[in-house]
C-alpha cells in the first residue's frame, strides 16, 4: 500500500512507437492499465516516424487510431514535421545509412525530431516509462535531464533489424549486427534503469552494459477467456520474418508428415507468405484464415493451439497468450524462450522440436494425456503458471515495486 501511494497522483509519460499490430503494443496497454490502476496521472504519447504524422494531422493517424481503440481516446500523438527531412542532415545523417539497412539510426532521428503538442511540452512529470531505444529523444526531450527514465529494452533491437535487412533491399555495404548495436547501446545508456521483458534480454544486456541498473518485468498479458472448447487446431502469426519461418517448417516438414494435416493459421501473415513463398501458400491456402479484428475470435473455436516457433528472440506474447487459454499445446522450446521457468514441467503443454515428434502430436491427439510422453514429475496448470507470472494483477506489483523506487 505504501508504494501505490507514492505513485498516486504522479504525472507519469509512457512512451511508445505508434504501432497496434505486434506485442509492444500490447505491452503498452498493459502498462497504461497498471499506472491508472495505481492512481498515477497517466499521459499516453504515441511517436510516429511517417513524415508529416504531427499531432495536428489527424489524417495520418486514421490507421493507428483505428486500431488502438484501447487507447486512442487518451492517446497523445507524435511525429516528424516535412521540414526537417529536407534538410542535408536527415539526408546525410538517417536517409543514406537507412539505405544501407540501418534502421536505428533513421528512428532514433526521425522521434528526434518528432512535433509533439504544447500540452506534452509544457507538462511537467514525474517520471517517463520509454518503450524502445529509439524513443529516447522524446524521453529525454520531457525529462529535462532530471526526471528518471524507466526504459523497456523489448529484446536487443539490433538483432531485430539484422532479420528485417535479410529480407529487405539494402546498398552495399550493407550495416552490421555490431553498428546496429552501437547506436542501440548509446541510448540505452542513457536510461536510469532498463527494464527487460524477459530473463534472457536481461542476462545479454547486463553482459554488454554492466555498470547499468537492470530489471526483469515480464509484461502483463490480458487473459484469453473461451466460452466452449472449439475444433480447430489454431496458431496465430502476425506478417514478421519468424513467423514466416515457422509457418514455412511447418508447412514444409511438418504437413508431409501427418497424416491429415488441419491447422488453422489466424494473423495477417497470409500475406507475407503469398508474398515470399507463393507456391507454399498456394498449396495449403486453405488454412490461412487471414487477419481478425479481435485476437479473441480467432480462439474461440479452438482445441489445441500450436506454436511452431523455430527462430525468434524475446518473450512470445502469443506464447503466453496460449498459457492463458487453458488449451493443450504443442510447442517447440524456442516458443517459451525467455520464460525463467522449466517449461516441461507444465501441465497441458507437449514440446515437440523436431517434425518428427511434431508430426506426430498433431496426429495421435499426445495433448489428451501429454503425461505419457512429456514426462512430467511435478505438474503445473497452465492457467496457473500464468496467473502467477503474467496476470495483469502480477504485473501491477512487479511495476509497483519498481516505479516507487524512482520516485
Amino acid at each position: 500500500m505504501q508504494s501505490e501511494n507514492l505513485l498516486n497522483k504522479k504525472n507519469i509519460a509512457i512512451i511508445f512507437p505508434a504501432w497496434t499490430n505486434c506485442g509492444t503494443y500490447r505491452v503498452v496497454v498493459g502498462q497504461i492499465a497498471a499506472y491508472a490502476e495505481m492512481g498515477a496521472n497517466i499521459y499516453p504519447i504515441a511517436i510516429s516516424m511517417t513524415p508529416n504524422a504531427t499531432p495536428e494531422n489527424k489524417s495520418k493517424w486514421r490507421g493507428f487510431l483505428a486500431s488502438a481503440h484501447e487507447i486512442r481516446d487518451i492517446c497523445h500523438l507524435g511525429g516528424p514535421p516535412l521540414a526537417p527531412l529536407l534538410s542535408y542532415d536527415y539526408l546525410w545523417n538517417a536517409l543514406w545509412p537507412y539505405f544501407h539497412g540501418n534502421h536505428a539510426k533513421i528512428r532514433t532521428w526521425l522521434i528526434e525530431h518528432a512535433r509533439l503538442s504544447q500540452e506534452i511540452e509544457a507538462q511537467k512529470f514525474d517520471l517517463i516509462h520509454c518503450n524502445h531505444f529509439f524513443s529516447m529523444p522524446v524521453a529525454k526531450r520531457l525529462a529535462k535531464e532530471k526526471i528518471p527514465i524507466l526504459l523497456e529494452t523489448h529484446d536487443i533491437q539490433a538483432r531485430q533489424f539484422e532479420i528485417m535487412n535479410k529480407l529487405n533491399w539494402c546498398l552495399k555495404p550493407k550495416v552490421t549486427y555490431e553498428q546496429l548495436l552501437v547506436e542501440e547501446l548509446a541510448q540505452l545508456k542513457q536510461a536510469s534503469a532498463l527494464i527487460h521483458l524477459n530473463a534472457e534480454e536481461k542476462s545479454l544486456f547486463e553482459s554488454l552494459l554492466p555498470n547499468k541498473k537492470h530489471i526483469l518485468l515480464y509484461p502483463s498479458v490480458n487473459k484469453i477467456t473461451l466460452s466452449s472448447p472449439g475444433d480447430e487446431i489454431v496458431m496465430i502469426a502476425a506478417n514478421n520474418p519468424p513467423n514466416l519461418e515457422s509457418i514455412c517448417w511447418l508447412l514444409d516438414k511438418v504437413a508431409p508428415k501427418t497424416k491429415n494435416f488441419s491447422v488453422s493459421i489466424y494473423g495477417d501473415a497470409d500475406k507475407g507468405m503469398q508474398k515470399f513463398f507463393p507456391e507454399l501458400f498456394n498449396k495449403f491456402k486453405s488454412s490461412f484464415k487471414g487477419e481478425i479484428r479481435r485476437l479473441e475470435e480467432a480462439y474461440q473455436n479452438a482445441k489445441a493451439i500450436i506454436l511452431p516457433a523455430i527462430s525468434g528472440h524475446g518473450l512470445s506474447i502469443k506464447t503466453v497468450e496460449a498459457l492463458s487459454t487453458g488449451l493443450p499445446l504443442i510447442a517447440t522450446s524456442i516458443a517459451f524462450r525467455g520464460m525463467d521457468f522449466p517449461t516441461q514441467n507444465l501441465q497441458g503443454v507437449f514440446i515437440a522440436d523436431t517434425a518428427e515428434n511434431f508430426a506426430k502430436a498433431l496426429d495421435k491427439n499426445i495433448l489428451a494425456n501429454t503425461s505419457l510422453d512429456n514426462k512430467i514429475t511435478k505438474p503445473q496448470g497452465t492457467v496457473e503458471f500464468y496467473d502467477k507470472t503474467f496476470s495483469p494483477a502480477q504485473y501491477k506489483e512487479n511495476l509497483k515495486k519498481i516505479a516507487s523506487e524512482f520516485m
